[in-house]
């Protein structure tokens, strides 16, 4: 207890604060003294919702174009599978069937659409698994190969793409708006224009060891990679990197041949095939396969070369 009178001990206090002005305004630094930084994030508390960024999508406004191959593009197909090691297949009935899927040429018209800029990435599927909505991929968890949030998610169903697309605003692509961004109105052999360069898309060779680092990478490369090889538009990887699910049924007639001749508007691909179309070439496959008409189907399901981006009505 302190006397009365006894004198009382403080800090000594260096300087001396003159009394503010009624009128002197508080400056703004006084409000945040002594409190934390700002922070990008914060722990949440109850329940949370788990969504996805806004997909970075390129708006095309539709056209009329030339869908598929003429008889010409398959020479020119064939001329590129004989430079692979493999050569002795590419005339092989299988094979010749499978590029005989691009015909017959036909004229397709199409309202405008919105398509993303890249392939969906793991870490942007891997939010729709969090959310409860999308089956986890089927790829090893922690597998350097396939399991890094930058590179195109793979080993997914196309059922998976197909939620997946609904649970971040879209759906997936059918054939012709895949193709018509792959090639434009002016019909582009390779999303990035007429002529071949291995150093513009993440290929593969036709040869017992489908690996080739030429363009950089000897397995899958993040979405944004390769820039140059994007098509006029800004679109990424349309060839190479993964294959891509698209909306339509695959179905070949009697001849192979795996469109009708007729124009079509709006198309959405066959009502009695068994498998859906895949297309684009991807990482495991060679030259020939980088071309913008190239399509074909997986019975399989899901594989380590297939994944996906979707497309979206404008509003």
């Amino acid at each position: 207890m302190f006397k009365v009178g006894a004198a009382l001990a403080f800090p000594m206090v260096i300087g001396v604060l003159a009394p503010r002005r009624p009128d002197t305004p508080v400056r703004p630094e006084t409000w945040w003294g002594g409190l934390d930084g700002a922070a990008r994030s914060a722990p949440a508390v109850g329940v949370q919702a788990l969504r996805t960024p806004p997909p970075d999508r390129v708006r095309l406004p539709g056209g009329i174009f030339v869908m598929g191959s003429l008889w010409f593009d398959l020479t020119r197909a064939l001329q590129m599978c004989r430079k692979e090691i493999w050569r002795a297949e590419c005339d092989s009935i299988q094979l010749q069937r499978t590029f005989r899927a691009e015909l017959p040429a036909h004229q397709v018209t199409l309202s405008a659409f919105e398509i993303d800029r890249t392939e969906v990435s793991v870490g942007a599927y891997q939010r729709c698994v969090s959310a409860g909505v999308c089956a986890p991929a089927g790829f090893p968890p922690g597998d350097a190969r396939f399991d890094r949030p930058e590179l195109p998610v793979t080993f997914v169903r196309w059922e998976d793409a197909t939620a997946y697309c609904e649970w971040a605003g879209g759906r997936l692509p059918t054939e012709a708006e895949w193709e018509f961004a792959a090639r434009g109105t002016m019909g582009r052999p390779f999303p990035w224009g007429s002529f071949y360069n291995a150093h513009l898309s993440n290929h593969g060779a036709f040869a017992p060891d489908e690996t080739d680092a030429t363009d950089g990478y000897t397995g899958l490369a993040p979405v944004d990679a390769l820039p140059d090889g994007a098509t006029p538009e800004g679109v990424l990887n349309m060839s190479g990197n993964a294959s891509e699910w698209v909306h339509d049924l695959f179905e070949d007639d009697e001849n192979g041949f795996g469109y009708s001749p007729m124009p079509q508007t709006n198309p959405k691909g066959s009502k009695n095939g068994t498998y859906h179309v895949v297309r684009g070439g991807s990482y495991q496959h060679g030259a020939a396969w980088m071309r913008a008409t190239y399509r074909t189907y997986s019975f399989l399901g899901r594989g380590p070369h297939i994944g996906f981006r979707c497309a979206k009505d404008p509003r």
